[in-house]
């Protein structure tokens, strides 16, 4: 399988939306303890849309 079908499989994109989540779940925990906490919260959404973006492209290359 090539790297593009793997990245495409449901489990990676699962996987990527669930890290998503825990950091920004994670970042919002430590909101007032660290100044990293705003940078975990972004890098949290962006791993999200990213999983969307995947999600998107595997739905116009699945042929159906």
């Amino acid at each position: 399988m090539s790297v593009l079908g793997v990245l495409l499989s449901r489990e990676a994109i699962i996987a990527v939306a669930i890290c998503g989540a825990l950091l920004c779940v994670v970042g919002s925990l430590r909101a007032g303890r660290t100044a990293p906490a705003g940078v975990l919260v972004k890098t949290g959404y962006a791993l999200t849309g990213v999983s969307m973006l995947l999600m998107i492209v595997a739905g116009f290359m699945s042929g159906r």
